[in-house]
C-alpha cells in the first residue's frame, strides 16, 4: 500500500512538473512584442509646412522662402490644363528641406534608381490658379536660387515624382550653377526639385532590421549618410544598397498608443551586409529633436 501511494505521489509530482514546464515554455514562446502606432502621425506634426505666396502683379513675383530659397518667374510662363496663360492673382506654394532633420520628418529620401544621392537641399515648388495646379510652358523656366555657403560644382537638377509611396528622383543631366548666394538653376518643370549628385553605382551592402522585443512594422527607419547628407529610408525592414565603406547613422522613430516616443540610434561604417537586432528605447521630443538637429 505504501509503495502504491508513493508511486502515485511520484507520478503526480512528475505531471505537475511537466505541466509547469510546459506553461513556462508556452509563456516564453508567446512573448508579446512592444506595439507602436503608425509613425506617420507623429512625423506629420513635425514636418515643414508648405508656404503660400499670393502673386498679385509683377511687383511681387519674386519671392523668398523662410529658409532662403529665392524664386523668380513670369506669369506668362504658367499655363492651365487647357494651355492658356492665366491672370493675376495666382498662388505659389513652396516646401523647403535643407536639413537632415526636415528630410526625415518629411520622409523624403534622396535615392534615384536605387542609388544614394549626395544632396544640398530639396524643394517642392507649385503654382495654382484657384484650386487648379499649373504647369510651365515649354522653354519658359523659372529661376531658383538655393542658399549655400560652399556650393559644389558637380550638382545636377533632379526632378521628383510622387508615386504614392515615395518620390522617385530622376537626373535631368542639367547642372546647378554656383553663385555667391549658393546654387542657381532654371528648372523647366515644377514640383519636387533636388540639388544632387549620384554617389551609388549599383553595388553595395544592405542592412536588415529585426527585433525580439519590438514590432518594427510601424517604425520609421532611416539611414543618414554623414559625408554626403544623403538619406535612405528602409521599407520592409531592409535598406537599399549602401556603398561600401559608407559612414552612416541609423535612426529609428516610434510612438506608442499613449503618445510616448521611442528611438534607436547607431553609428556604423558599412563594409558588409548585416542583420541588426533592434531594441527601442524611450525618449522625449526635445531629446529626439536635439539628436536630429546634430546630424
Amino acid at each position: 500500500m505504501k509503495n502504491r501511494t508513493l508511486n502515485l505521489l511520484l507520478i503526480a509530482t512528475a505531471i505537475t512538473t511537466l505541466f509547469s514546464y510546459g506553461c513556462k515554455k508556452d509563456r516564453i514562446e508567446k512573448k508579446q512584442l512592444n506595439e507602436y502606432n503608425d509613425v506617420n502621425d507623429y512625423l506629420d506634426t513635425k514636418k515643414q509646412e508648405e508656404q503660400e505666396f499670393i502673386i498679385t502683379g509683377q511687383s511681387n513675383d519674386t519671392i523668398q522662402g523662410n529658409q532662403g530659397t529665392r524664386i523668380a518667374g513670369a506669369k506668362n510662363c504658367l499655363q492651365n490644363s487647357a494651355g492658356d496663360t492665366i491672370d493675376y492673382p495666382y498662388t505659389i506654394k513652396l516646401v523647403e528641406l535643407y536639413k537632415p532633420k526636415d528630410m526625415i520628418y518629411y520622409q523624403m529620401p534622396t535615392v534615384a534608381a536605387g542609388n544614394i544621392l549626395e544632396t544640398d537641399g530639396e524643394i517642392r515648388l507649385r503654382a495654382f490658379k484657384g484650386t487648379e495646379e499649373l504647369t510651365l510652358k515649354p522653354s519658359c523656366p523659372y529661376m531658383i536660387e538655393m542658399p549655400n555657403a560652399a556650393p559644389e560644382t558637380y550638382m545636377n537638377i533632379f526632378y521628383g515624382v510622387d508615386n504614392g509611396v515615395i518620390v522617385d528622383w530622376t537626373d535631368s543631366q542639367v547642372g546647378f550653377g554656383t553663385i555667391p548666394y549658393g546654387y542657381q538653376a532654371f528648372p523647366n518643370t515644377l514640383g519636387w526639385i533636388n540639388c544632387d549628385n549620384t554617389i551609388g553605382n549599383g553595388t553595395g551592402h544592405t542592412l536588415t532590421f529585426t527585433s525580439t522585443t519590438d514590432n518594427l512594422q510601424n517604425v520609421g527607419i532611416f539611414v543618414y549618410f554623414t559625408a554626403h547628407k544623403g538619406l535612405m529610408q528602409a521599407y520592409n525592414m531592409t535598406t537599399g544598397l549602401i556603398p561600401d565603406g559608407s559612414d552612416v547613422k541609423i535612426v529609428m522613430i516610434a510612438i506608442d498608443a499613449s503618445g510616448n516616443l521611442f528611438t534607436y540610434q547607431e553609428t556604423r561604417n558599412v563594409t558588409a551586409s548585416a542583420t541588426i537586432d533592434i531594441v527601442l528605447s524611450g525618449t522625449t521630443d526635445p531629446n529626439l529633436t536635439a539628436y536630429l538637429d546634430a546630424l
